[in-house]
């Protein structure tokens, strides 16, 4: 049971980004025209966007967040927090803005 945390930490830009991009395909299903074309173009700018977080992350957060010892896992779990709230609304956002572009629009076709 304790591994299931270690590995969402381990996987939560990836989690993430595959999250909100199916949660924006599910929304927009019949106004995204190419399907497949915003997977893999949001899933890869997600992952890249979130990892660029995480890597800003670790440096402004310090190790001993929690106030106590690098070790403790409390500051692990508090710095994941933190990323994470940082990455969501950025994913999110960057999601819905790549499927807003990938959209039918009549006003943009020829």
């Amino acid at each position: 049971m304790s591994r299931i945390p270690q590995l969402v930490m381990v996987f939560w830009p990836y989690l993430l980004s595959a999250l909100v991009v199916l949660l924006w395909l599910a929304l927009l299903w019949r106004r995204i025209d190419r399907k497949i074309e915003f997977l893999i173009v949001a899933f890869v700018a997600c992952a890249v966007a979130n990892m660029a977080i995480e890597f800003v992350c670790a440096y402004v957060v310090p190790l001993d967040i929690a106030g106590t010892p690098p070790p403790d896992i409390r500051n692990v779990r508090l710095r994941f927090l933190i990323t994470a709230a940082v990455q969501a609304p950025v994913a999110l956002v960057l999601a819905y803005y790549i499927a807003a572009r990938t959209r039918v629009d009549r006003w943009q076709q020829p």
